[in-house]
């Protein structure tokens, strides 16, 4: 399997590959208090009560999948990275063989068996990470003809592979427990590398961070 399709399959949210989600978001009144501090410029178009229980599965789905598309991010970087400095397409099919089968030994089927939800968030998470939505990744390793064919495949299961990451509309939920997360103030599920390939992405990836800001 070539990695575009197994990037497919893996973060990809459709039905056939997903589980259905059964967990029961309670509210809590505490979970009100840091509303008022962290969400003051948000317009609640709800009763309080269905923006605390959207606000709670948010948190939960972001807290899950956060270390899951900080690897997978990292290591899809990383494979471009190289690819870009491969100038014959013998060797960087060799290549994609490689990485295909280092993406498969870090995950497994531990994404592939996530919810739609899950996936849902994963996906948006990858996004926010690299610029790529799941379109032009099948695109850049698939090719156009596949990134159409899975394109339409997803659009009659009511998906869209094309769907960008909106920090300041759709997705100010998400953005908000990210920046929670990323500033210490909200824990999360740790998931860390299991492979060499997946901790040698993520420590490359974190030194681009630090040289960027320097």
């Amino acid at each position: 399997m070539k990695l575009g399709l197994f990037i497919f399959l893996t973060f990809s949210n459709l039905i056939l590959y997903a589980q259905n989600e059964k967990q029961n978001f309670s509210i809590s009144p505490v979970d009100s208090v840091p509303l008022n501090l962290i969400l003051p410029d948000h317009q609640v178009h709800t009763s309080d009560n269905e923006f605390l229980k959207k606000w709670n599965k948010t948190k939960f789905y972001v807290r899950s999948v956060y270390d899951y598309a900080k690897i997978a991010s990292s290591m899809l970087e990383g494979f471009n990275d190289t690819l870009a400095l491969l100038s014959s397409n013998r060797i960087k099919k060799r290549y994609l063989k490689r990485a295909n089968k280092m993406l498969k030994n870090e995950f497994g089927d531990e994404i592939r068996k996530m919810s739609i939800n899950r996936g849902t968030h994963l996906m948006k998470l990858i996004y926010r990470n690299t610029g790529l939505t799941t379109y032009d990744i099948i695109k850049l390793y698939r090719g156009s003809g596949k990134a159409f064919w899975f394109q339409t495949l997803c659009l009659v299961n009511g998906q869209n592979l094309k769907k960008e990451y909106d920090p300041e509309g759709e997705d100010y939920l998400i953005e908000k427990a990210v920046s929670l997360i990323e500033s210490g103030r909200m824990n999360y599920f740790k998931r860390v590398p299991h492979t060499e390939s997946g901790k040698k992405a993520v420590k490359s990836s974190k030194k681009k961070r630090r040289s960027k800001k320097d």
